[in-house]
């Protein structure tokens, strides 16, 4: 397994070698090579065609442990009751401190006192944010300053870094990407996100800028207000145009998701494979539904057999969209597993692209800055803007377009609401996160919001209890001892997933 899992990553490299643009991964022959375009193409594509921890991480324990998903054996089982599995726990830590981590930290190293080579090294610098941030996140502090330096600097046994000391790195390095990007300046070669548009990346970097803004706003308020008026002022997404979008290929189809060769959509694949997430939860189908919104048809399909009288065809007037109840596998559904609407076919495609980060996203986002007084601009009217945009980029997954008159006849039914802007933010940005259930599951530790479907189950491994994060590999004991004990001490010298994250006050 090992060796072939070698030989796959040796192919994706000689794929990727030096790619300008994605139709040349294909058929681009160039051998294997640490070249920063190689190296930047195969960290694009690690970060969504990842099927181990877009499997595992995404699918599995955040997908269910925000209630995107329910039904399935994995995901009922471990996101939906949280029984944990060190597998599942640890494979975003391992496969992106053995992958993306080492190429955009090799990137850095490459071209950092290159002066043909500024726009490169900016890119690389928010790359390495958008890689750090989904682990810091998940698993509090981490090793960043010290991170993938193993072949350059000799260093096997990096430190920790606080996540409060992670964050502001993050927000030096973004804005010094931000400054770096020039038209004028070097190509960047091997970019799968935005083919060497540098307007695009520096939008980019200021919408994470923004996002990592967000996601300080209980614990520091006042760095959180003064990064996200920085992130506007420098610009920000301005419509679904700016998306970061991976656009996946097709590859030969294997049944374990663990096997992906990077190509395809990691997330898509993890539903391929058994099954694994083959239902939404009925929190999600019923808020779309009871709301009447547009998305409702264009991510699910109608159920095919009755739930009112089990294994009978649909009763005259019955509702043709159910979800599966969180904590229930799909089989003990009254009527069963059909009586449970699916996913739509085009979303459980090789081919399916990943959102990464989105204008909803940050209009949404802006929306709660508005609010809290942070920066100009009505919330209202970026909370419309946010939600419109969400309903509008699920075209790229190839949903048949809702209608505008559909669209402007929720989005006016639907307004933010005095007294409940924070509940209604929270509630739009875990629909617009649905394909990318990590982000999803930060926002709702940061917030409280949606409120989720109490899990009563017995066999549940916390009582019902939301993780708050996942615990680290246990073999850092040998392999880091020093600092994985210490990074332990800040938690209170437990490697739970009831601990929390430095920005998780809540």
């Amino acid at each position: 397994m090992k060796i072939k899992y070698i030989i796959a990553m040796l192919a994706v490299f000689t794929v990727v070698g030096c790619t300008e643009n994605f139709d040349e991964l294909e058929k681009d022959p160039v051998a294997l090579s640490a070249n920063p375009g190689g190296q930047l193409s195969f960290t694009q594509l690690c970060m969504s065609g990842d099927g181990y921890y877009q499997h595992r991480t995404n699918l599995i324990y955040a997908g269910g442990f925000v209630q995107h998903y329910s039904g399935s054996w994995a995901v009922t089982n471990y996101g939906g009751k949280f029984n944990n599995s060190e597998e599942y726990a640890v494979a975003l830590w391992r496969n992106v401190y053995a992958h993306e981590m080492k190429s955009v930290v090799d990137i850095l190293d490459v071209t950092g006192k290159d002066p043909s080579a500024v726009n490169m090294n900016a890119v690389a610098k928010i790359m390495k944010v958008m890689v750090a941030q989904r682990l810091t996140d998940i698993y509090g502090d981490v090793p960043y300053s010290e991170a993938g330096l193993a072949f350059s600097k000799g260093i096997v046994t990096p430190k920790y870094d606080k996540q409060q000391d992670i964050y502001a790195s993050f927000f030096r390095e973004l804005e010094e990407a931000y400054n770096q990007l020039n038209v004028g300046k070097d190509l960047i070669k091997g970019d799968l996100f935005y083919k060497g548009d540098v307007s695009k990346w520096k939008k980019l970097a200021n919408t994470i800028r923004l996002r990592a803004a967000m996601r300080i706003s209980e614990v520091s308020p006042a760095e959180a207000e003064k990064q996200a008026k920085a992130a506007l002022q420098n610009g920000v997404f301005e419509s679904n145009a700016d998306n970061c979008i991976m656009q996946h290929l097709d590859f030969p189809f294997s049944d374990d998701p663990a096997r992906l060769d990077y190509r395809g959509n990691g997330l898509s694949y993890g539903f391929i494979g058994n099954e694994q997430g083959d239902h939404f939860s009925s929190l999600l189908i019923d808020y779309l539904k009871n709301n009447g919104d547009p998305r409702l048809t264009m991510i699910a399909t109608p159920k095919t057999s009755s739930s009112i009288v089990p294994g009978a065809p649909l009763q005259p007037g019955e509702t043709l969209y159910e979800g599966v109840k969180p904590g229930v596998f799909r089989w003990e559904l009254s009527g069963g597993s059909n009586s449970a609407s699916g996913i739509q076919p085009y979303l459980k495609l090789r081919t399916t692209p990943f959102l990464h980060v989105s204008y909803s996203e940050s209009q949404l986002l802006l929306a709660e800055a508005a609010f809290r007084g942070w920066v100009s601009g009505s919330a209202a009217e970026y909370y419309k803007k946010g939600v419109e945009a969400g309903i509008k980029q699920l075209s790229i997954y190839g949903a048949a377009p809702a209608s505008q008159a559909s669209i402007d006849a929720y989005v006016n039914a639907k307004p933010l609401l005095p007294g409940t802007e924070k509940e209604q933010i929270g509630t739009q940005i875990w629909i617009t996160y649905l394909f990318n259930s990590i982000e999803g599951y930060s926002n709702w530790r940061r917030t409280g919001y949606p409120h989720l479907i109490p899990i009563t189950n017995s066999d549940s491994g916390t009582g019902g209890i939301v993780p708050t994060r996942l615990y680290y590999p246990s073999d850092e004991l040998q392999k880091n001892e020093k600092n994985y004990q210490e990074a332990l001490a800040r938690l209170g010298g437990k490697n739970d997933w009831f601990g929390k994250v430095w920005w998780d006050v809540n």
